[in-house]
């Protein structure tokens, strides 16, 4: 149990007036969806489970969790006015991951639109849903998993079979670390990145995720709208859409997910 986690956040300076509510839970079928639960919940509510049975990622995917050896968070933001950035939420929280990562000298890479790789090998991921009220935005819950203290065997006891292989920070530093440490620190990441867009400063949460990107110029096949399209990967814009040259044309891409 991640008995000690409320005060090592709020110990953190400035996470004490960021943070409106910290929700810790021993067990949870998925902290998202306990999240969309919630009736009227605060601004910067926060929800951690110390064990997540029915994790999913994009497209309903089903997010391995091993125990108490993962992070399960889910944060709720008040829906943005500025909803035409709203893609921002994911990169910035991928930037959140990178720095954490970076304190153990694990140098994390992104891939858009939302994960997080370690040699090519998939650490850590997030998924950025809204909830909506008499067809009304009403919030939006960010969920972040990610791999800590699970080993090799862990993640193949059951013959799963992976979008894309799995590491942790286990298997990349050798140390067993805190997981209260690695949410805390995440916490204070994100919540610098979210000053950021709430200040508009969207070049400088574009640039960083970009300097941890290794795509560009990437011949990529893709799936958007059910439709397959390869092209090359040019470079995101300050709303973190994909830009993608197909046919010698420059397409827009505000969601889907990249198979090759």
């Amino acid at each position: 149990m991640l008995s000690n986690l409320k005060k090592i956040i709020l110990d953190r300076p400035g996470l004490d007036k960021n943070i409106k509510r910290i929700i810790i839970l021993e067990s949870i079928d998925s902290t998202n969806l306990y999240a969309k639960s919630l009736k009227n919940p605060l601004d910067s509510t926060i929800v951690i489970a110390s064990s997540q049975i029915k994790g999913r990622g994009r497209k309903n995917r089903e997010w391995k969790s091993f125990g108490h050896k993962n992070v399960a968070i889910s944060i709720i933001l008040n829906y943005p006015k500025d909803n035409e950035h709203i893609g921002l939420l994911s990169i910035l929280s991928a930037n959140s991951l990178v720095q954490s990562l970076k304190s153990y000298n694990i140098h994390g890479k992104v891939k858009w639109p939302n994960d997080v790789l370690v040699n090519s090998k998939k650490i850590s991921g997030v998924l950025s849903e809204a909830v909506f009220k008499n067809n009304k935005s009403k919030s939006i819950v960010i969920g972040v998993g990610i791999n800590v203290n699970c080993n090799k065997d862990d993640f193949y006891i059951d013959n799963f079979q992976y979008r894309l292989e799995p590491t942790s920070v286990f298997i990349e530093s050798g140390d067993i670390i805190s997981r209260e440490d690695l949410i805390a620190s995440f916490l204070d990441f994100f919540y610098f990145w979210i000053s950021e867009f709430k200040s508009k400063n969207y070049k400088r949460i574009v640039d960083f995720w970009k300097s941890n990107w290794d795509d560009i110029g990437a011949d990529v096949s893709f799936v958007h709208e059910g439709e397959e399209i390869s092209g090359k990967i040019i470079d995101i814009n300050q709303k973190g859409e994909l830009i993608l040259e197909v046919s010698n044309q420059l397409k827009i891409i505000s969601s889907g997910e990249i198979t090759v």
